[in-house]
């Protein structure tokens, strides 16, 4: 069971596609809970998902639209469900 476990978290950590409006982004999730968002090789966004007792909002550390941030939240939580 333990070796399920690690097979698993070393799976989580795995980049990943997602597409918003069209636009193929890869994410790298992050030892930290973030998640470094790239669009080819450029980095759009490094962006944190903000919990609440309303539910979750999506931000970003670099300077990005924030509801272009809740847009790849959102794809990003639909990958990781």
């Amino acid at each position: 069971m333990l070796i399920i476990c690690v097979i698993l978290i070393i799976d989580y950590m795995e980049p990943y596609q997602i597409s918003v409006s069209g636009i193929p982004l890869t994410v790298f999730p992050m030892d930290d809970g973030t998640y470094k968002v790239c669009r080819e090789k450029e980095i759009l966004a490094k962006l944190y998902p903000e919990i609440t007792a309303v539910g979750i909002y999506w931000n970003g550390f670099e300077q990005i639209s924030p509801m272009l941030a809740e847009q790849i939240g959102v794809m990003i939580y639909a990958h990781e469900i």
